[in-house]
């Protein structure tokens, strides 16, 4: 899987690059996004990587590490 699409979604999102983002910054407390931001960064995910993501797991999404697990075990 190619992490950098991933993170230039996220980073959209944010006032970080793509390339400042760290896996252990939690999508809250670090970037400042929202659920509804969170919301448009899956549904940009799914599309991006042509994958639908559990909507269950949807809530675990903290950080950005997690977001990457995520792809990765649903890719």
């Amino acid at each position: 899987m190619d992490e950098s699409k991933l993170l230039e979604i996220i980073a959209e999102f944010t006032t970080y690059g793509p390339e400042e983002l760290k896996e252990n910054m939690n999508f809250s407390d670090d970037l400042g996004i929202d659920s509804l931001d969170l919301a448009q960064i899956i549904m940009a995910v799914e599309d991006a990587y042509d994958v639908e993501l559990d909507e269950e797991a949807l809530d675990s999404i903290q950080t950005v590490g997690d977001a990457i697990n995520m792809v990765k075990n649903n890719g």
